[in-house]
């Protein structure tokens, strides 16, 4: 690792000076110049120091760390250094993960957490239930899952598709003999339907949504118990079809192909241990 010292006071002078443009006067530089050793600065310890908007710069958690090193003596700074490059580099620490809940009880993440921690004992994993995007890099998240529909709250962060689904009407054979019969789309109109945050926008608003609801295995249970038609994943009614708890519903409508977008900040800062868990997903879910 080959850091200038002359990079890390410009970037103490950025902190204690409030942005980029002050520093440079502060200086007597130009801004393109402090600007290009901050990234210089960056990619020599291979993670990301400030966040940049037009008005303000944050430091992200790497920042902070080494801000507080770079007032230490030489013989300090360079341990602390040493210290971020092996935490860029090794696979220990912990990961941080924001998911839909409807995610959490799925076979495939199960299997992903559980070869991961498996493979990395030195790891630890923390997963939290977000069901709409997340600030990845002010909230200290490593990666984020979401379907496909959900807007992502910076367009700047790496999405990568996984797992491809569709959704479908399904419901008890008992609700379908005691309710009106179902022989187009517009029948719908009729009927209490139960589905999720992200298919309800896909629904036409003049459908009456009895429930709506981020838990998945809920609204399969509500169908089966015959109290509604459910618009869920196909993945999460299979079992039932199968069973003859549910059948399909309007099987020749056609939905949309939808999909989960693994979301993480970039690619260019992204320690190991993330890395090897972006990996369990590509092999798991494609």
């Amino acid at each position: 690792m080959n850091v200038s010292f002359d990079d890390l006071y410009l970037f103490s002078q950025t902190i204690v000076h409030g942005g980029i443009s002050a520093a440079a006067e502060a200086n007597q530089l130009q801004r393109s110049k402090v600007s290009r050793r901050l990234q210089e600065l960056e990619r020599a310890l291979g993670c990301q120091l400030l966040i940049r908007t037009t008005r303000t710069i944050e430091l992200t958690e790497h920042g902070k760390r080494l801000f507080e090193l770079v007032g230490q003596p030489i013989e300090h700074i360079q341990q602390g250094l040493n210290v971020m490059d092996d935490y860029q580099q090794e696979l220990t620490g912990k990961v941080r993960l924001a998911i839909p809940s409807a995610l959490m009880s799925s076979a495939a993440f199960n299997s992903i957490i559980n070869e991961y921690t498996t493979r990395y004992p030195d790891m630890s994993v923390e997963i939290e239930n977000h069901q709409e995007s997340v600030d990845l890099k002010r909230q200290a998240f490593d990666l984020q899952l979401l379907p496909s529909v959900a807007k992502v709250s910076d367009d700047s962060y790496v999405q990568f598709s996984l797992l491809p689904y569709r959704s479908h009407f399904v419901a008890s054979k008992g609700y379908l003999d005691t309710h009106p019969p179902l022989e187009s789309i517009d029948d719908l109109e009729h009927h209490r339907l139960l589905t999720n945050r992200y298919n309800a926008d896909l629904l036409d608003p003049k459908y009456h949504v009895t429930v709506k609801s981020d838990d998945l295995n809920l609204l399969r249970l509500m169908a089966i118990a015959g109290n509604g038609i459910a618009f869920i994943p196909q993945v999460h009614s299979k079992p039932a079809l199968e069973d003859g708890q549910l059948v399909e519903v309007l099987p020749e409508y056609s939905h949309s192909q939808q999909h989960l977008t693994l979301i993480y900040p970039s690619n260019l800062f992204l320690p190991n241990k993330v890395k090897a868990l972006i990996e369990l997903f590509r092999e798991k879910f494609q």
